[in-house]
């Protein structure tokens, strides 16, 4: 009955966004873009103020040095040798290998071997007061080796290593040794840095040296006389760290020199002036370098560093930071972060900045030294009061903090944005789904309110009816619809018993008016036609009381209560009491089934009520003489009910229909009165049952059987 609806059903079409959801997603897409871009803004925003910044400074230092030759000449040369500043003392310091006398100027230690953090590695701070020089030496060792007093060998075990040059150019070279913490000895040593030269150490009143252990190594507090030193006040430092594999045996590990330059393996010492040092360590930055030259570009003063770190290919390991490389890739990539310069393109971009400042203009440069870091140099000309050229200062400074910055900024940028976005869309398509859900429900409920034989269980729906948004009046709307079509239905429903009750008063005054005409007396002539007006009035009311039998069968079979029974049983009974044929004499209906015992849940009367309907359908349409045959059998958990009957087939036009109300195949008269209700009751039945109902067509030889499928009962 229902495949002409499903015929007419539109194909459901293909999704396609809408115009709202693609410019949604691009509204969301564009917000972590602009951000980007804002970031990049601030980055050229903050780069030029840091840029003004160095300007102003370089302009300050320009000032401070301006007319001052005495402060530049007490600046030494540093391009040839690397120079170690000594700190003027306010008193004598006292050797004794503590620290007091040295609180002032810890931060202006020299650092050799890698930093003050690396094994074999130590610091250097220098002093004067009055003529004699003196030092402070901490040196990082795991383990001490202390000098066997036996063993003339200075070489195997822990020293420190002097060499000073005197104003002949001759080199003496001094071994500074301990065999005990407190004093040290202090060693002239020939060329092979381990023979003696004399046979007992330098006194202590000329060279003084105290060694005190530390937890991870030693501290050594010297000092020794200016007339130590030549004219240039040059001097070599060193640290030897010895160890000692198997207790016994001793070797030279790591030797730790100054930092030198290729002329000469010397050290400069230079008095620093305190007014110089007050200036310089003012303008101190970090991340930035002010470099102070003459007029021969020769460097007289430099304070501070730049990072010396290149980009390394340092191989990724992990998932995590496969995805960090490729993150700040991409964020490189969108600021548009220049190429960066090889050392000697750095020097160049320097050199024409000077070459500038020489000609007393005030230069400006900038460049990349990596991805990460760019550099702002300013070279200003320093003159005297004449204006003739003094010299030049040369301010290097890095961005590599306020890229840092902007990288980590769009680093939570990019995650946050792809956390909201994420949520956004969790958001949505939560939503989403509810909204889908909430509609499907909505379809199910509405395709559930009506039963197999199209009627409307129910005069309303319950989904979402109470809710306040466009699904709700969708669903409130709909339910208007069903209560107005379940009204129309129960009018309809009871319209069979108003009709019957209505024509048969009627009909039963017309009947008693022919029978008492019929008890009068009529002519024979006008006989014929009042036997043909009472057949008419009797075939009217066998109409109005089928169809009210119809419009009642579901309420009665709600009235009726499930009970156990034995179908098989049942059935026999019911088929031994059919009535033989009345031309042959014999039995016209044959029951076959194979079990004695077939348990169902039903209503005794209604099955003999389907069972009935089928027969009748089955005589009506049965090969005149041919015998029909009911079968039951049981297979898995159904039972099959199956009335079959030699004749034609049923229409193809038919079979969709069949058990629809007030459908009939008969295409000529019986003489009975047939209204299409037989099988329509037997569906109504059967779906009461939980079973269901079909027709088929067989061949050889050709007929006709109705199946009825019903649950078997589990005991």
């Amino acid at each position: 009955m229902n495949k002409p609806l499903v015929s007419n059903r539109q194909k459901p079409r293909q999704w396609r966004p809408s115009a709202q959801a693609i410019l949604f997603l691009l509204i969301l897409i564009s917000m972590p873009l602009l951000a980007y871009r804002f970031l990049a803004e601030t980055r050229v925003f903050m780069i030029e103020g840091q840029s003004q910044a160095q300007e102003q400074l370089a302009q300050g230092v320009v000032t401070l040095f301006k007319g001052r030759e005495d402060l530049l000449q007490e600046l030494p040369y540093l391009d040839s040798q690397q120079v170690v500043f000594s700190h003027p003392l306010t008193r004598q310091a006292k050797v004794d290998g503590y620290i007091r006398e040295w609180l002032d100027f810890q931060l202006f230690a020299n650092y050799f071997g890698g930093g003050d953090d690396v094994e074999d590695g130590y610091s250097l701070l220098l002093g004067e007061f009055e003529e004699r020089i003196y030092g402070l030496v901490r040196i990082q060792d795991d383990v001490t080796i202390l000098r066997q007093r036996s063993n003339r060998q200075l070489d195997i075990s822990d020293h420190l290593r002097l060499s000073l040059p005197d104003r002949n150019g001759n080199e003496r070279r001094l071994i500074i040794a301990a065999t005990e913490p407190g004093k040290m000895e202090v060693w002239y040593v020939k060329d092979d840095w381990s023979t003696p030269m004399y046979k007992t150490p330098s006194s202590s009143f000329i060279i003084q040296a105290v060694m005190r252990p530390l937890v991870d190594g030693y501290l050594v507090e010297f000092a020794l006389p200016r007339y130590f030193l030549n004219d240039r006040q040059e001097f070599g430092l060193a640290v030897a760290d010895v160890d000692s594999d198997d207790g016994t045996m001793r070797h030279l590990k790591t030797l730790v020199g100054s930092d030198t330059s290729i002329e000469s393996h010397y050290n400069l010492l230079a008095m620093r002036s305190p007014e110089a040092n007050k200036i310089l360590a003012s303008l101190d930055r970090a991340n930035s370098q002010i470099v102070i030259y003459d007029k021969q570009l020769q460097v007289r003063a430099s304070v501070g560093k730049l990072s010396t770190d290149r980009p390394e290919s340092n191989q990724i390991n992990g998932t995590l930071e496969q995805m960090q490389y490729w993150l700040n890739r991409g964020l490189d990539w969108f600021v548009a972060i220049p190429a960066y310069l090889s050392s000697s393109q750095e020097a160049s971009q320097e050199q024409e900045l000077l070459n500038k400042a020489l000609n007393k203009e005030f230069a400006t440069g900038r460049w990349h030294r990596n991805p990460g870091e760019e550099v702002l140099g300013v070279a200003a000309p320093i003159t005297d009061q004449e204006g003739a050229l003094l010299g030049v200062v040369m301010i290097k400074q890095s961005t590599a903090q306020i890229l840092k910055l902007q990288q980590q900024a769009m680093q939570n940028i990019t995650l946050l944005s792809f956390i909201t976005m994420v949520a956004i869309l969790f958001v949505l398509l939560t939503f989403s789904w509810r909204q889908a859900y909430r509609v499907q429900r909505l379809g199910r409920e509405a395709q559930e309110i009506v039963d197999p034989s199209g009627r409307l269980r129910t005069n309303q729906l319950r989904s979402d009816v109470r809710s306040s948004d466009r699904i709700g009046a969708l669903a409130r709307s709909f339910s208007d619809v069903v209560e107005r079509l379940h009204e129309h239905q129960q009018f309809i429903a009871t319209m069979p018993r108003t009709l019957r009750h209505e024509i048969n008063n009627p009909l039963n005054a017309t009947m008693t008016s022919l029978e008492n005409l019929q008890r009068h007396g009529v002519a024979d002539a006008q006989q014929r036609y009042l036997d043909i007006a009472q057949r008419g009035l009797v075939k009217i009311g066998a109409i109005v009381e089928k169809l009210a039998d119809a419009a009642n069968l579901e309420e009665a079979l709600q009235e009726d209560d499930l009970e156990p029974l034995n179908l098989a049983y049942l059935l026999e009974t019911y088929v031994n009491h059919q009535e033989r044929s009345a031309e042959t004499g014999q039995e016209d209906v044959v029951f076959v089934c194979n079990e004695s015992q077939i348990a169902v849940a039903g209503v005794d009367y209604r099955i003999e009520q389907l069972l009935d309907k089928l027969l009748d359908n089955a005589r009506d349409f049965r090969t005149p003489d041919s015998t029909i045959v009911v079968r039951l059998y049981r297979q898995d958990l159904y039972c099959y009910l199956e009335v079959e009957n030699q004749g034609s087939h049923i229409p193809d036009s038919m079979q969709g229909k069949l058990f629809s109300s007030m459908v009939s195949a008969r295409q000529g008269g019986t003489g009975k009165a047939h209204f299409g209700l037989g099988l329509y009751i037997v569906r109504m039945i059967a779906l009461y049952h939980e079973g269901e109902v079909s027709a088929h067509n067989l061949v050889n030889p050709q007929s006709v059987m109705f199946r009825v499928r019903l649950p078997v009962l589990l005991v």
